[in-house]
């Protein structure tokens, strides 16, 4: 049995693990918080230099190494000149192979390019938005141009594009704070998670700028594996009926991967390292 002295120096030692154990574990998820905004996502990104991401397809989702690398997209945010901050994203796929081994699939290759821009004020409110899709080589206008603005709370999306059915305008509600973005424009990081958070989003479609609702919600903790390491990542569920896709943020906030809400096939967006300047043919 340990002296008196060793008693005290065990039951201080289990003390100070205990309160440590729930402040990081336990406190943060009893935390009310707010859910991040464009501000907090903005302030939050490396303005440094550009996030690469790898696009891939799951053909089977009970086998991991069926993922093919379909294309790549790069996002990067910095500071406009008026205080607020400017989110951009460039994304190179090839939109046959995301069809492949679905009753679409084609054998030809058609590459598309989408490059978006997203103004927010100092503040963290959408102020426009805009996104081109294109053709590599093809002419200098964009194939389908959807472009959005916020008119006080309205914020008006519409969208041209060379079939009657892709010139549309759509309107809704914006509420303050809230997150706008792209299906394909991967968001770099979602600060501030904790387990039990809620929220909603707005989703466009680039190529018909159709807008979803999204609910969103912090459904707990898991483990995956990116960079040859074993990462605890918060898992995000993302909602829009009847499709379901979930994003996998670390835990300094940190996005690492991302389903993209698609039908018929599974598209992941998978954060590449720093240090990695090749796209590879075939993820792990």
């Amino acid at each position: 049995m340990p002296s008196r002295f060793w008693s005290v120096v065990i039951l201080v030692y289990w003390s100070i693990a205990a309160f440590w154990l729930f402040r990081v574990d336990v406190l943060p998820e009893l935390t009310l918080v707010y859910p991040p905004d464009l501000r907090a996502i903005a302030v939050a990104a490396d303005a440094d230099r550009p996030t690469r991401w790898s696009i891939l397809v799951v053909d089977d989702p009970k086998d991991p190494s069926s993922r093919r690398a379909v294309g790549e997209a790069e996002t990067a945010t910095e500071r406009s000149a008026m205080g607020g901050f400017v989110l951009t994203s460039h994304v190179d796929f090839d939109a046959g192979g995301l069809l492949s081994g679905t009753a679409f699939a084609s054998r030809s290759t058609l590459r598309l390019l989408i490059d978006s821009r997203y103004d927010v004020d100092p503040s963290g409110n959408l102020i426009k938005l805009k996104l081109d899709v294109k053709s590599p080589g093809g002419a200098d206008e964009p194939m389908i141009a959807v472009r959005g603005e916020r008119k006080g709370p309205i914020m008006e999306i519409t969208s041209r594009g060379p079939l009657p059915l892709l010139n549309q305008r759509w309107a809704f509600d914006y509420e303050p704070g809230s997150v706008v973005h792209d299906s394909l424009r991967p968001l770099d990081r979602l600060p501030g998670l904790h387990v039990g958070q809620r929220w909603e989003t707005r989703i466009v479609n680039p190529f018909t700028g159709q807008v979803e609702k999204a609910r969103v919600e912090v459904a707990g903790r898991s483990v995956i594996h990116w960079n040859g390491e074993a990462v605890s990542a918060f898992e995000v569920v993302q909602r829009i009926p009847p499709l379901t896709a979930r994003t996998w943020v670390r835990t300094d906030g940190v996005i690492i991967r991302q389903e993209v809400p698609f039908p018929m096939t599974r598209i992941l967006l998978e954060r590449r390292p720093p240090n990695d300047t090749d796209l590879p043919a075939r993820m792990p």
